[in-house]
């Protein structure tokens, strides 16, 4: 879908390709940033325990606070829901008539990884594992195939512009980053099991380095594919949020293209798989810690899984299943700026952490410092500036969000204070 919002948003579709690759710099530089606080610290949790670490509880708790109602839940229900439009795709009609037999599928969804990462970890890994292999497979092979059917002769489409009414300033570009961080979420995913991971100081800074120059090399590649295979038109009008599909139907035709809608299917059930895998994490870590309920750290004794995290995050999914698509979207754009705070917190905390104990034991160090982490605050700064800008109401929304937080950890302070 980011494809078709973000040139919506800039009206050129070289500007999609280069804010993609600043996305991906962003991402890059960032987990760098985190492979070496989580090879200083590798528990399950991720920038929840760095925050804690560096600079206590409260920011810790607003960054497990927004992840426990939107972060993880939200994307896996629009994941959820996204996969079912292209299932509908398949048919003139759709697979799902009327609106309710849709959302029940969705949260149908959502509820079957729920029950396999209740299952234990191991039984969740592999089913994250396989998907993920089946999804690279799919995403190289489309790419492949999509660069050999795609008419090279009208490259003049990676830069063409269109006229839209109503074009913002500059500052929108920086906006359209925001939308485009959400995209590459998952670039320090790793680190919430940690905790889980075998050898974490080799391994840790290995997946996530190699793994976010992978993933903007994937978005740049498939993007040049989706460009290339329509104009922007017929992207922001009848591909927007099923771009695939368009691609799919342009470059191979209507018998074909099937296939290919159940690929980016499986693609988006890897999606929700993973952000039910991960976001108990961040429960679980915050109970241990209590500061939050703590029942949320209980461990199914069979399975080895904080079942009682992931029943809620697994429900809190399902509910946002059923407020709709548009009203997902909303949510995103509302508290996409809330969801870029925290990673820039634990960036700069990181800096002052190697000055403050330069002499603490790092595994693994972060390259070129502070070049690196300089780069991450500086384009994570101008993303929330801008986003600040030019969507005033959603980022003063956003910090609302993060203000109640505030006052529900002072209340649930002196609830335990008082027991």
């Amino acid at each position: 879908m980011t494809t078709g919002q973000v040139l919506e948003m800039t009206g050129n579709a070289l500007s999609v390709l280069i804010l993609f690759a600043v996305g991906g710099l962003i991402a890059v530089t960032g987990s760098l940033c985190y492979a070496e606080l989580s090879t200083i610290w590798p528990d399950d949790g991720g920038e929840y325990i760095y925050l804690k670490n560096i600079y206590g509880l409260l920011p810790s708790f607003l960054t497990g606070w927004i992840s426990l109602f939107i972060g993880f839940s939200l994307a896996a229900s629009l994941s959820a829901i996204t996969a079912v439009n292209y299932i509908n795709k398949l048919s003139p009609d759709g697979i799902f008539p009327g609106v309710w037999y849709s959302k029940l599928f969705a949260a149908g969804i959502v509820l079957v990884f729920g029950i396999v990462h209740l299952l234990g970890v191991q039984k969740g890994s592999f089913v994250q594992n396989a998907l993920t292999i089946l999804k690279l497979l799919i995403v190289f092979l489309f790419i492949s195939i999509g660069f050999y059917f795609i008419h090279w002769d009208q490259s003049n489409k990676l830069i063409m512009s269109y006229d839209i009414p109503g074009q913002k300033s500059i500052l929108e570009y920086g906006a359209a980053l925001i939308i485009i961080m959400y995209a590459y979420s998952g670039w320090n995913g790793t680190t919430y099991i940690a905790g889980e991971i075998k050898n974490p100081e080799k391994n840790l800074p290995k997946a996530l380095f190699f793994a976010a120059v992978l993933i903007a090399f994937i978005y740049l590649a498939i993007n040049v594919v989706f460009i290339m295979s329509s104009t922007g038109l017929e992207i922001m009008t009848d591909g927007k949020y099923t771009i695939g599909d368009l691609a799919a139907k342009k470059l191979f035709g209507n018998t074909i293209s099937p296939f290919f809608n159940i690929s980016v299917v499986i693609i988006l059930l890897s999606s929700v798989s993973v952000q039910i895998m991960i976001g108990p994490r961040v429960c679980y870590a915050m109970a241990k810690d209590r500061v939050i309920f703590h029942s949320l750290e209980r461990i199914n004794k069979k399975y080895q899984t904080p079942y009682v995290a992931i029943i809620i995050h697994t429900a809190i999914a399902i509910f946002y299943t059923f407020i709709g698509f548009d009203a997902i979207l909303k949510m995103l754009i509302y508290m996409g700026f809330a969801l870029s705070i925290f990673p820039f917190l634990t960036v700069l905390g990181m800096v002052y952490w190697r000055y403050k104990n330069p002499g603490l034991h790092r595994p693994f160090k972060v390259p070129l410092f502070p070049v690196v982490p300089i780069i991450y605050l500086v384009l994570s700064c101008c993303i929330m500036v801008t986003t600040l800008l030019t969507e005033t109401i959603p980022s003063l929304f956003a910090l609302g969000v993060v203000a109640v937080g505030i006052g529900i950890f002072f209340l649930w302070q002196r609830f335990l204070n008082k027991e």
